[in-house]
Parts: structure tokens; sequence; C-alpha cells
């Protein structure tokens, strides 16, 4: 109970310690290690600090195996708060989002110069650039578009074990961006949280871009900004659109993302979606990941592991309620062996000391000097009823003064034999086999009983433990809380929300070249439970993303020209 108590405040504790530092990145070695540990301690705390080391795999188990779950592309279809997009004029909008996410793919996964080379950039056109990521500093660029008139920053996802880590320092933190309102600055106008480790990384970036920015719109006022990132870049890009916004001459800033981490809270979610676009791909389970969801998921793994120990443990019942016969009667036959030992001996003893027994008992004990023989003979003498046994012991008993001597022996053996002669009768005798049934069933119902008692009794200690501890903790005026009560804050995807979904997606027969593709704009309340599939990583890449989209773009090209035809 103790240790109960101390695990559950260390678990708060490192929660809170966490929150209550600045969210900001390192800026010298000993912050590095600080945030480091402090990082570390609150990812054990919201894993190993709270569950078991196999409630995570048996969770991610158990949800893969369910056939009934439902996806986000399945509620997509019976949702009413779930909108197809199919407006034509939603093409130009899918050429732009596929431009950014080529340019994004290319930042990600190719070396610099073929990404300047591909996406069509020269050497000038890149006005800052972070090639190496850190803890809590992503690599990210500042390329001008003069095509598009557009200032990019793009920001890449998670790639070395420093992204990790970021994404890994989830606790959520709170953040409250200014907005403007018909050109004043307001404070605290929208507030929720944010993913620690975005909120960092958004406000380390922005140091570095605002200075950069500032002097390319005095060159060029008619330049929009545009972030663009992908799953952890994608988070943090929705962050630091947020910032950027707060100074003035970025207040038209708008943010597109891709797979993005759950990276803020529902308020800033639902404000985010006059600026920012967040696209997500069928079964991707990133969008969906948050301390909060990830605790929720494994609340409900254990919650099915409870009920799959209690269906084996309520089968194994029923399989063994069809045998306490045998069982019960091998019980009574060897407490019978038992007792036909104990009467041998003593009939032996009683054969040599009572000569002056009358013949009756002197055959009682001659029968009772082999077990072979006495056995024979307890089924012989079944025929007759143990009550004329009895009293022509209890006559001779009165006749003769030696056997009188050994009373507590004979009220033992009396009962001995009573209980071996009674168990012979009703085995031997056929209509007696109902009677052996109706006795086992007494002592099954007796000993289910005595187990019910006990469970009883258990329950009755553990709640008055636990009414005691609530007495003594009323009495301190001390407020208890425990893990479940701690404050998480939900995380979900920023801004307004396009989800593309094929047809029919079934996550164990899949081929997205067969399917007719969707594209929903979807609620964040979908991603606030944690989805888990076979293809949820593989669902994740820029690559998929960029296949998915493409094939979209081409569908609603062809009903586009069948209109026209």
């Amino acid at each position: 109970m103790i240790l109960s108590r101390v695990a559950k405040g260390v678990v708060k504790g490192a929660a809170t310690k966490l929150e209550q530092r600045p969210a900001e990145a390192p800026q010298s070695l000993p912050d590095i290690v600080f945030t480091l540990a402090e990082a570390i301690r609150f990812f054990y705390s919201e894993t190993l600090g709270k569950w078991h080391l196999l409630d995570l795999p048996r969770a991610i188990l158990f949800s893969i195996m369910d056939k009934s779950k439902k996806t986000v592309p399945m509620e997509c279809g019976v949702r009413s708060d779930c909108v197809q997009l199919k407006d034509p004029e939603l093409l130009k909008e899918l050429y732009e989002l596929k431009k950014c996410l080529t340019r994004t793919m290319l930042f990600s996964k190719k070396s610099f110069r073929v990404f300047l080379f591909a996406a069509g950039f020269s050497k000038e056109d890149v006005l800052f650039r972070k090639k190496r990521a850190r803890l809590l500093k992503p690599a990210f660029t500042v390329i001008r578009d003069k095509e598009s008139n557009c200032l990019f920053v793009f920001i890449r996802g998670t790639q070395s074990i420093r992204d990790t880590l970021t994404d890994a320092i989830g606790a959520p933190v709170s953040f409250s961006p200014y907005i403007y309102i018909d050109g004043e600055l307001k404070k605290n106008m929208v507030s929720g949280h944010g993913h620690r480790g975005m909120v960092a990384a958004a406000g380390w970036i922005k140091k570095h871009c605002t200075p950069i920015l500032l002097d390319e719109l005095r060159k060029n006022k008619d330049y929009q900004i545009k972030v663009v990132g992908h799953s952890l870049g994608g988070g943090t890009a929705a962050l630091l659109t947020y910032m950027l916004r707060e100074v003035k001459q970025f207040s038209s800033c708008t943010c597109v993302t891709f797979g993005p981490a759950a990276s803020v809270s529902s308020e800033l979610s639902e404000f985010g979606k006059a600026f920012i676009i967040s696209v997500i791909n069928d079964l991707d389970v990133v969008p969906t990941l948050s301390a909060y969801s990830v605790d929720g998921f494994i609340r409900e793994g254990k919650v099915k592991h409870e009920n799959i120990l209690s269906k084996a443990h309520s089968s194994i019942t029923a399989i063994g309620s069809h045998l306490p016969f045998a069982s019960s009667v091998k019980a009574l036959s060897d407490h019978a062996v038992s007792l036909g030992s104990k009467v041998v001996k003593k009939h032996k003893q009683r054969t040599r000391s009572l000569f002056s027994l009358p013949q009756k008992l002197v055959n009682v004990g001659t029968f009772s000097s082999s077990k072979s023989d006495n056995l024979a003979e307890a089924s012989r003498s079944s025929e007759r009823s143990y009550e004329e046994i009895i009293m022509s012991e209890s006559t001779s008993d009165e006749d003769n003064s030696n056997f009188s001597d050994e009373g507590d022996d004979n009220d033992e053996l009396d009962e001995e034999e009573k209980n071996l002669y009674a168990f012979q009768n009703i085995v031997t005798s056929t209509a007696s086999q109902e009677e052996l049934l109706s006795q086992l069933e007494k002592l099954e119902l007796q000993k289910q009983e005595n187990i019910r008692k006990e469970k009883e009794v258990i329950t009755k200690d553990i709640t008055e433990e636990e009414t005691i501890e609530v007495f003594h903790t009323e009495e301190r005026g001390a407020v208890t809380t425990t893990s479940d009560d701690m404050d998480i804050h939900p995380l979900y995807p920023p801004g307004r929300i396009m989800h593309i979904v094929p047809e029919n997606s079934d996550p164990k027969n899949y081929d997205s070249d067969q399917k007719y593709l969707y594209l929903y704009e979807t609620p964040k309340q979908l991603y606030e439970k944690l989805r888990v599939s076979r293809r949820m990583i593989f669902d994740h890449m820029t690559n998929k993303y960029l296949q998915m989209l493409q094939k979209l773009i081409n569908q609603l090209e062809e009903e586009h020209l069948k209109k026209r035809g």
C-alpha cells in the first residue's frame, strides 16, 4: 500500500515538474542533461512507472487481432460529422497539396542538392538552413519560391535519435498564443495545451527564422509565408504557425501538414482550422499518438486481458464441474480403505484379549484379520442391517467386563465401523447409488459455499481497510489522487483535417491500386483514441502519402472529364 502511494507520487511529480519547466530548447550542456533527465523521467512515468512491461505489447496484439474494431476510414462513412469532399474546385487545392508534399519528401529523404534541383530551387533561393537535428531542434530550411511568391519553411520529420527524443518529450504544456483581432494583438483569447517537445522546437525555429522572414518581407511585401512539415515536422509546423501569427507581419501565415503528430489540444485545433490543413492517409497511426491516447489504449487492453482470463476461468470451472463425481468417489474410497486398515488393527488387538466374547464378535474379529477377508465379509454382512450388528456388540459389551474397560477405543472403533459399513452398503447396493450422488452433490455445494464465504470475508476486510484509509486521509485534510485522476490533456492533429479513405478499407486485404479513394473532412474527436493496425507505419510514409494523393487527383480528373464530355 505504501509503495503504491510512493510510486503514484513519483509519477505525478515527474509529470508536474516537467510541465512547470519552460518549453524551451536547451542552450548549454547542463540544459541538455537536465532536459534528457526530465524526458526520461516523464517517459518512464508514462510507461513502466504506470504499466507492466507486457501491457503495451498485449494491448497492441489484442487491437490487431480484434476483428470488430472500427478504424477511422470505417467510421468516416457512417458518421454524420464526416463530410465527403468532392467539389471540382477541390482539384486546385489538391495540386497545391501535392506540390508541398513532394518538396517535403525531397527535403526529408534526399540530399539538399537533389532537393533543390528536383524542387526547382537554386542556391540563391535558400534563405536559411539548419541541416542537422539536435535535441528539441529539428532540421529545417527557409526557401523563397519566386514562382508562387511564397516563403516556405520546411521542417523535417523524424530521422534520427534526437528527433525521436523530441517526439518522446510528450508532456502537455500550457500554450496560449496571441491573436490579431481588427489589427490589434489580443492575449489569452485562445488557450490550451501543446506537445512539450514540439512547442520547444517551434520556439527555437521561430527565433532563427523570424529575422530572415521579416527582412525578406520588407523586400517583397506581396509574399506569403507557408510552413510545411510531415510527422514531427507537421506537428512542429502547426505550433510554429501559431507563434508566427503573433507577429503582425506574419498574421496571414498558413500551414500544411502531412501525417502530423497529435500536438495541440481541442481548443487550439479548432482555432487553427482557418489557417492550418492537416492531411492524413488511411490507417496512419501518428495523428492518434499521444500520452493520453496511449494511456487509454493500454487500459482498454488490460480490460480485454482480464475478460479473457475471466472467461478462461469460467470455462475451466465449467469443465471441472463434471469432474467432482470422480474425484469425490476416489476420496471416499481412499477414506474407506483407511478406515478398513484401522478396523483391522483394532480387531486384531480385541481378538487377542477378548476370548470370552460371544461367537458373533469372534467371527467379526476373525473377519478383520486380513484386508481382503474384511472386504469380503463386509460385502456379505451388507445384507444385514447395521443396527443388528451394533446391538449384538452392545449386548456382548454388557456381558464382558474386560471389553468395557476399553471405553474410548470402543467408541472410536464403533464410529469407524459404522462409517465403513455404511459406505460399503451404499456402494454395493444398486439402489443406493442415487444416495451416493446426492451426498457428492451436497459435498460440492458445501465446498462452493465455503469458497463464497471466504470471498465475502476477504472483500469485507479490503472494504474496511479502504474505509479506514479514507478516514485517515480526511482527518489530515489531504486530497489523494491516483494516476487515473491525473490531469492528462488529450492532444489532436491541428486545424482542418482532410482524411484520404479507400473504399471498404480492410487492414488485412488491401491494394491501393484496386480501391476507389474518397476524401473526407473529419472531426478531431476521431483521433483521440489510439488506432493500431498492421499497416499503421506503412501508411505514414511520405511516398505512400504521395501515391494516394496522386491517385485521388487522377480519379477526380477522370470524373471531371466525364462530366464535361
